[in-house]
């Protein structure tokens, strides 16, 4: 809603845009930030906007990158006083969906310029492409389709890197008659001859943005470097010298863990932190920056409303193996890749999704979702571990909505483990005792996550009706004989037979670590030396691989 006066004569030619294009902003540059005035009603779709924004700047809204990238665009806009049209692939949800973003500055009288109109269109690219008119490369569908072939077959690393490509900051503008297409033409040749020589795949995404994906040199940055100052080799086009400067955003993906929407946006988002910094810059995609990054803003909870009707959220599955007889099962853990943020990690948006009261809607689809897939297997029936939240575990009807789950996919509730963090458990003794011993009547399994880091952890073991508990793998990770953690761990793992609960240890990582919980008979293992969190295409691979090792560390008992 506008509130500011001065804008209301501005207001006819936003509705106008809003009738033609529907996600239409009015932004207004004040002390050298750019604040929205207007959001129209599509624009909650595609940037999770609303009128609960109106007044917050754009470093309000989005993480830092992100803000500076369409700063930068609106600067320029006002730089120049011209409009500025770019294609982009900022929120957009599938590979193939491209942005074109126009912002157009709004000149009053006697020249003042302080509010800007933009637009968003969605573009389609054309499927039917097959070479890129501009550089001669194969088109950018060609590149999606071959980076999913490497992501699900090749054993080898690859790395992706996503390049935007700048005019030099100490070079002046270039003449309107400039060709921008020979420029874009000529340094993906020089590229191209920069890459490997043997399984490589080069493509142009968009304007003068391009992506490649080949296996991972042995010092990646260096040679990324050495890319950079290739391109940097001034050249003349039309009697003009020009000089280039890039951006590169890179990701070592784990071949059959993600997809290739996920890898590449991955990629994207790295281009994106690079293009903060002034030159050549390259970033490398981190999870646990990413974290800090989206811990301290607004839109994490506000992209969360939408992840599940915007088919973001994943379920991806770890193998847990039981020591004795070699048989796996798993536990289910959510991933969310937002189109708009990227990859926002779980210790980010479980505890958003917790303060915003979101947690039981993403608690019920993963429920779904995992039952959908048990429902999908077409050899001997798996058990999967699902982790509960303190909202979800206190609903009076969890009892019913997991049985009626269960119900509508033909699972027996047997097969499915309900993973409760300490802090999760109800203060009531009672109401606890009571509401636990009534799932385990319905069939459920029911286990202690994260055993061990309360004071109260040997109380629980001692009054409530579980099943399991998981030793914390702070315990694990400093695991040696003879230290505190190998007493701490010993002792679980003695009372817990007395009392016939069962223990699985997390966090095991080391072939060492394994041995030790093995003689100290510890009843199942769970970490990556057994196989990482993947996606359940690829948990047939990742059983196999937890089996091998299983096999291996057998041999070595």
């Amino acid at each position: 809603m506008v509130t500011n006066k001065s804008v209301v004569p501005i207001m006819s030619m936003v509705r106008t845009f809003e009738h033609m294009y529907g996600v239409v902003f009015l932004m207004e540059r004040e002390n050298g930030q750019f604040i929205y005035r207007y959001i129209s009603s599509e624009a909650k779709e595609l940037a999770s906007l609303d009128e609960n924004f109106v007044g917050k700047t754009l470093k309000d809204v989005y993480p830092d990158y992100i803000s500076a990238h369409l700063g930068n665009l609106y600067d320029q806009a006002w730089r120049t006083r011209n409009p500025v049209v770019v294609q982009d692939k900022l929120n957009m949800k599938l590979v193939e969906e491209i942005a074109k973003l126009v912002i157009i500055p709004v000149i009053q009288e006697k020249g003042e310029l302080r509010y800007f109109i933009s637009y968003t269109e969605r573009i389609i690219s054309p499927q039917e492409s097959i070479v890129d008119i501009v550089t001669g490369l194969p088109s950018y569908q060609v590149f999606v389709h071959k980076l999913k072939e490497k992501l699900q077959r090749i054993q080898n690393p690859v790395v992706v890197c996503y390049i935007k490509l700048g005019q030099a900051s100490n070079q002046g503008p270039y003449p309107k008659e400039f060709d921008q297409s020979i420029v874009i033409s000529e340094l993906a040749k020089r590229i191209l001859h920069a890459l490997p020589e043997q399984d490589v795949e080069l493509a142009r995404v968009i304007g003068d943005e391009l992506i490649w994906v080949c296996p991972v040199q042995q010092d990646t940055i260096a040679w990324l470097k050495e890319v950079q100052q290739t391109i940097s080799t001034p050249f003349y086009v039309n009697d003009c010298e020009v000089t280039m400067e890039t951006s590169i955003g890179v990701t070592t993906p784990e071949i059959g863990v993600h997809s290739e929407g996920h890898v590449i946006n991955e990629a994207y988002h790295a281009m994106l932190q690079a293009k903060q910094e002034k030159g050549n810059s390259i970033k490398v995609f981190d999870l646990n920056r990413q974290t800090e990054m989206m811990k301290a803003k607004p839109s994490i909870e506000r992209e969360l409303k939408n992840a599940i009707k915007n088919n973001e959220f994943v379920v991806y599955f770890q193998p847990i193996i039981n020591t004795c007889t070699g048989t796996i099962h798993y536990e289910a853990l959510l991933r969310w890749f937002s189109s708009k943020l990227g990859p926002v990690p779980p210790d980010a948006f479980i505890i958003a999704a917790e303060e915003s009261g979101f947690i039981q809607e993403i608690d019920a689809w993963v429920i779904e979702k995992v039952c959908e897939h048990m429902s999908k297997q077409k050899e001997e029936a798996i058990r999967v571990s699902i982790n509960l939240s303190t909202k979800t575990f206190e609903s009076k009807e969890l009892e019913k909505m997991l049985l009626t789950t269960c119900m509508n996919f033909h699972i027996d509730p047997s097969l499915i483990e309900l993973e409760l963090t300490e802090h999760t458990l109800l203060e009531d003794e009672q109401v606890l005792i009571e509401k636990l011993r009534s799932l385990r009547r319905s069939g459920f399994k029911v286990a202690i996550d994260d055993f061990g880091m309360r004071h109260a952890s040997f109380n629980y073991l001692r009054l409530l009706p579980v099943d399991k508990i998981k030793i914390d793998k702070a315990f694990v990770q400093n695991l040696q004989c003879g230290t505190k953690e190998f007493h701490i761990i010993t002792s679980i793992l003695t009372l817990a037979k007395k009392l016939g609960v069962k223990v699985t240890a997390e966090g095991v990582e080391t072939k060492e670590q394994a041995l030790m919980l093995l003689r100290a008979s510890c009843d199942e293992l769970q970490g990556y030396l057994f196989g990482k969190p993947v996606p359940n295409e690829v948990m047939g691979k990742v059983a196999k691989q937890a089996k091998e090792q299983w096999n291996l560390l057998k041999t070595e008992n």
